[in-house]
């Protein structure tokens, strides 16, 4: 059998295993989606699972390719939060999964984004006041992005600033979570802190045995699939480059 013959079948073994794991995450994230709406409707008035809902909404929208499915079920986890804050208005975990799902919904209807933007902060801030450590500083994270990829004002929020600060802070606040360390790993290089970055991604890969030993199984794994393509991407724009020298920078 020639090479190319092997090439190709190695190929479509690979795009299979690809194409499992994604239906492996579909279903898994389908079947927690079905459970946490299920528990909501038997006990709406509990604002944990109104928020468990809203964050099955968030995690299977990320495995959903229909715009219109992706829509509904944001709108579902909004409704959701908003209605359990009502009566429970210091629950952090209502504020934070708002805040996820309105970006859903600003992500699919771009002429409503910037009211959402604005609310997607205020949900953030008040996780932030309630919760810092939620989700692994998940507000600190958030807000971080928000800053980081949105315009300036009027058109936005965004803040170079305020990007940096509450970066920084997740990575600080919670360490051992990979997704925090690796935003601001990669806001430093995408803004010409590149002896910084790498510094930081020594001191990610230090960490990372105990990482994947803390976030392990089925859960955790499409995450990881993000993760490593990220740390692999940084490892080969700077490996065996000296400290002190250009090297490119990692594109977000």
């Amino acid at each position: 059998m020639g090479a190319g013959r092997w090439v190709a079948i190695l190929g479509a073994g690979w795009l299979w295993v690809v194409a499992v794991r994604a239906e492996t995450e579909a279903i898994r994230s389908t079947r927690v989606y079905e459970r946490s709406r299920a528990l909501h409707r038997e006990d709406p008035d509990k604002p944990v699972l109104a928020w468990e809902f809203a964050r099955a909404c968030f995690d299977r929208c990320e495995t959903v390719p229909s715009k219109p499915v992706r829509v509904g079920m944001a709108r579902e986890a909004v409704e959701a939060c908003r209605k359990a804050l009502v009566q429970s208005p210091t629950e952090a975990g209502c504020h934070y999964y708002l805040g996820l799902n309105l970006g859903i919904l600003a992500q699919a209807q771009p002429l409503k984004a910037l009211g959402r933007v604005r609310e997607m902060e205020d949900a953030w801030q008040a996780c932030l006041l309630l919760d810092p450590g939620f989700d692994h500083a998940g507000a600190d994270r958030s807000l971080g992005m928000l800053y980081d990829e949105c315009p300036p004002p009027p058109l936005g929020v965004g803040s170079r600033s305020k990007a940096r600060f509450h970066l920084e802070r997740a990575a600080r606040t919670a360490p051992g979570y990979p997704a925090n360390r690796l935003l601001w790993i990669e806001f430093l290089a995408g803004h010409d802190e590149a002896d910084e970055a790498r510094r930081e991604l020594q001191s990610l890969e230090r960490m990372l045995p105990e990482a994947r030993q803390r976030f392990a199984g089925e859960r955790w794994a499409s995450a990881w699939k993000d993760w490593d393509s990220r740390i692999e991407s940084l490892v080969k724009r700077w490996d065996d480059v000296p400290t002190g020298e250009s090297r490119p920078t990692p594109s977000r």
